[in-house]
């Protein structure tokens, strides 16, 4: 990292924080065998900055967290989907606490809404080109990680699907969520690791709600 490379407190926006991931990824720059898979929604915009900064590919890679019953802000598995390939990926520690908590029944409902949600929206966001990702080099980029939930599912899923070589590249992460993801790829770029983490907005001066034409916009093929 060069001097002027030092991570702001916050960014502007996604596209800002996009821009300065790029600068930490140049190896990658113009090389056909990787890509960039911006996670929906928050993540294209990020994958969208990168990819043009580099010259690469870049498609869209649509998740879903399962959350607690009546507990928005938990999520105790996530779901990935990209072409062919889906994953569901439990996280350990929440998943026991909400099987403790939860009948069976309740926690399938869960799973089924958010299994619908996830073809909802595929349906409406993703195209039907898919790149190829066996062989490949897959940038996973998202606008940050809280509890890293999300992200597991997509590391999987790509692993799935033949990626040769997982990167991991995201604006800020807390503690906790880098130490769950980092050990299962071959690169992590994290530019915010802040010692106290209540959301990922708080680390943006604008972070708005993204509408469906905004993402078509930023990926070519979709």
């Amino acid at each position: 990292m060069t001097p002027e490379h030092i991570a702001p407190t916050r960014f502007a926006d996604r596209t800002t924080a996009g821009a300065f991931l790029a600068v930490d990824l140049q190896r990658y720059a113009n090389d056909p065998d990787a890509l960039v898979l911006g996670l929906l929604r928050g993540g294209v915009p990020v994958a969208a900055e990168i990819a043009r900064a580099l010259g690469l590919e870049v498609d869209v890679l649509a998740v879903r967290r399962l959350v607690m019953p009546e507990r928005s802000e938990i999520a105790f598995a996530a779901l990935a989907a990209y072409g062919e390939h889906t994953s569901l990926k439990y996280i350990e520690g929440v998943w026991d606490s909400a099987q403790l908590r939860f009948e069976k029944k309740v926690l399938d409902e869960v799973e089924t809404t958010a299994r619908k949600d996830l073809e909802e929206l595929r349906s409406r966001l993703v195209g039907e080109i898919v790149l190829p990702v066996a062989g490949r080099t897959v940038i996973l980029a998202d606008d940050g990680m809280a509890s890293g939930a999300t992200m597991l599912a997509a590391v999987e899923l790509m692993r799935e699907a033949g990626a040769e070589r997982i990167v991991v590249a995201v604006p800020v992460a807390p503690k906790d969520a880098r130490k769950e993801v980092e050990p299962l790829v071959d690169e992590f770029i994290c530019a915010i690791a802040p010692r106290v983490f209540h959301s990922v907005s708080a680390f943006y001066s604008r972070f708005d709600s993204l509408a469906d034409y905004e993402i078509i916009a930023l990926v070519p093929h979709l």
